[in-house]
């Protein structure tokens, strides 16, 4: 696994994974190296993005289990080149990795979206991106803040960020944390906005819109079901027959 000619490298008997992106220097990425013994297949993730992938003509096979040398920072034994830089939170696991594990080393699930120029695309009626197992915004009274640029299509009653618990009982605990409706501000479409919504049980909710302050609602309780939440960006789950409450609103154009 190594840098050549700016790309991002992993190769064995001649099989190699060239990547395609060009790296800078003083630049932190995040990197995943992959390599799928089942499909015989080398992956390469940079921040979370596929880079390259190939079907080697030959597996990569490890003798000797018991002793299996790693070495950071140096080509060995072939001609010594070493990495000049820093390197940070190594980790090696004995699985393949996916998609459903990146940068932020969350699990998630994307229907009908696209990642495009660093930007999510959900441009569907049934497309989300959904995460789970965020146990701290289960626990009642806990801080929070969410940041997010959004850059709408159309505003007509559409939910931005919607938060439930997981469970398959239909009287689950939910919370559509951010949607269009008449009661927000308004928001143009085509257009990217930055909003940010932060709790606290002293200050309440907080709704900010480029960098200014909405509107803010007196001190209030947060119950967060006391279990680990599942976020959505971009749309609800269909077929769930809970009511919500503690709605933030953005007005419909």
């Amino acid at each position: 696994m190594t840098i050549r000619n700016s790309k991002i490298r992993i190769s064995f008997y001649s099989n190699a994974c060239d990547g395609s992106k060009t790296l800078l220097i003083n630049t932190w990425y995040h990197l995943i190296f992959v390599y799928d013994l089942f499909s015989t297949t080398q992956m390469i993730y940079i921040d979370g993005i596929l880079d390259c992938i190939n079907r080697t003509r030959a597996p990569l096979q490890i003798t000797n289990l018991s002793y299996i040398p790693l070495t950071i920072g140096y080509t060995s034994p072939l001609a010594p080149y070493y990495f000049d830089g820093l390197i940070d939170q190594l980790s090696l696991v004995e699985w393949a990795k996916n998609t459903n594990f990146g940068p932020n080393e969350i699990n998630k699930i994307s229907i009908n979206t696209t990642f495009e120029n660093n930007s999510l695309l959900l441009n569907k009626i049934k497309s989300y991106f959904q995460s789970s197992n965020f146990v701290l915004l289960g626990i009642d009274n806990r801080l929070y803040s969410f940041s997010i640029w959004i850059n709408p299509f159309q505003t007509n009653g559409t939910i931005i960020l919607y938060i439930f618990q997981n469970s398959s009982i239909n009287t689950k605990w939910c919370l559509s944390f951010l949607r269009f409706n008449t009661q927000g501000p308004y928001i143009l479409t085509y257009t990217w906005t930055h909003i940010v919504q932060t709790y606290s049980s002293i200050n309440g909710v907080s709704l900010n819109i480029n960098g200014s302050l909405f509107n803010t609602s007196s001190p209030c309780d947060y119950h967060g079901g006391n279990t680990p939440l599942t976020i959505t960006l971009g749309s609800y789950i269909y077929n769930i027959n809970e009511t919500c409450s503690n709605f933030v609103f953005i007005q419909e154009n």
